[in-house]
């Protein structure tokens, strides 16, 4: 018998490298999505797993490629919740910052509630100059 060893680069057809290539981009793709943790480390693992036949004269052997990569970072927001004139509790999203106070929504210049509704301008415009 040839004192040959099986060889990374030969074994499977070459099947080793195709599968890291893969699985390596697989992490530069989750390494840029700008949705997961920047700084947290990924991970290429490469099993072999050799199954050997009962007269030990030959094996059967598997090789896979493993990721394990960083999940979406979660979207954290703040919902009001509150009961309603007529018992049931409903909520709503906090679009304010803080409840009862309103904003200017910079994409439309339409001043909302903490919900996020359009406030109904009642043409009345207040001098804070003339309340001294």
């Amino acid at each position: 018998m040839e004192t040959k060893q099986v060889k990374l680069d030969e074994i499977a057809d070459g099947a080793a490298p195709a599968l890291f290539e893969k699985a390596a981009e697989a992490v530069m793709e989750n390494i840029y999505n700008p949705n997961t943790d920047a700084t947290k480390k990924r991970k290429v693992t490469l099993e072999f797993v050799f199954t050997p036949g009962k007269k030990r004269d030959q094996s059967t052997v598997s090789v896979q490629a493993k990721t394990t990569l960083q999940p979406i970072v979660p979207v954290e927001t703040t919902v009001i919740i509150g009961v309603a004139n007529d018992g049931k509790v409903v909520s709503n999203e906090l679009k304010s910052g803080a409840i009862g106070q309103g904003y200017m929504d910079v994409e439309t210049g339409e001043v909302k509630d903490d919900t996020g509704k359009p406030v109904a301008a009642d043409g009345k415009v207040l001098d804070l100059r003339q309340t001294k």
